[in-house]
């Protein structure tokens, strides 16, 4: 296999096909797309005048307006661009985690790889970090096939395995997404709580629409596990000996408070979340999340 077929089926391909993603706010960018960018260049949609200053270009100079008060101005416009989307996808040791056949990690590139084909069918650009401690693959945001088939290759090869530092890794990898976009994280978000705010509410700062798949294995939610036995950390490799059934109710308990954590402090910051868990068929899920964006006018 290679390419988007590491993940997709062609009936896969074909439902997504219909699909789009956009961003809630405007965008940067100067290529011709779909999407209305803050930037004023020459388009089709007159945005505003500005007076002449020497260098400008005369070819837009409006000569109806020098005639009414002998003025020189220039006719801006709103410029249509193409969409960064940006995939950052963890591969720390927590996304290796497999309660039935899909790891997180595996689950995480699925969707990743989805929205990038549909990103790229749309002509509008994806880029790829992959990162546990520190980033460990990084693309940056282009179009095309070829492209797409890179990104699907690297996810198809990767391996989650170190432990995290999530929060630091996404600070850095704000400060290299220098034009607005839409950030798409993909996390179990296994991490201190106030650090992700942080780390959310820099790329917030930087104007760019954010999307978080918090993804979580169903048994990390429902805890079906009875007998005693060693439950291990996967990214400290810390190993405990527990009865289940005395550590489920407090389990439960610290997992809802966890996740009620996670969604207020995105509700917070204007970050859309939205909760993945992987026996859910990614495209199923894909479908629906991106329908009702849709709706909402995103």
């Amino acid at each position: 296999m290679d390419g988007i077929s590491h993940f997709l089926t062609p009936q896969d391909v074909t439902r997504l096909s219909r699909l789009a993603i956009g961003s809630r706010f405007t965008v940067e960018g100067s290529m011709t797309g779909a999407h209305r960018s803050q930037l004023k260049g020459i388009s089709v949609e007159f945005a505003d005048y500005r007076q002449y200053v020497p260098g400008d270009d005369p070819k837009h100079l409006d000569w109806k307006v020098y005639g009414k008060n002998e003025r020189l101005y220039l006719r801006q416009y709103e410029e249509e661009t193409s969409l960064r989307v940006h995939l950052l996808v963890d591969a720390s040791g927590s996304m290796a985690y497999a309660g039935n056949k899909l790891s997180k990690f595996s689950y995480a590139s699925k969707l990743a790889a989805a929205l990038a084909y549909i990103t790229v069918r749309r002509q509008d650009n994806v880029g790829l970090a992959i990162f546990d401690q520190k980033s460990r693959v990084l693309l940056p945001a282009k179009g095309g096939p070829e492209h797409l088939r890179v990104i699907c290759n690297i996810l198809a090869e990767h391996q989650p395995a170190q432990s995290t530092d999530m929060a630091n890794t996404l600070h850095s990898l704000a400060e290299k997404a220098k034009r607005r976009g839409l950030v798409i994280i993909f996390s179990d978000l296994f991490d201190d709580i106030e650090k992700i705010k942080s780390a959310l509410a820099h790329f917030r700062r930087r104007k760019h629409d954010v999307i978080v798949y918090q993804i979580l294995d169903r048994h990390e939610v429902d805890f079906p596990f009875r007998d005693t036995g060693a439950f291990e950390d996967l990214e400290t490799g810390e190993k405990i000996m527990t009865n289940p059934k005395d550590i489920r109710a407090s389990y439960q308990q610290e997992l809802e408070q966890f996740l009620y954590q996670c969604k207020h402090t995105c509700a917070g910051l204007d970050v859309e979340h939205v909760l993945a868990l992987t026996d859910q068929p990614v495209v199923d899920m894909v479908v629906r999340h991106l329908r009702q964006r849709a709706l909402a006018g995103r």
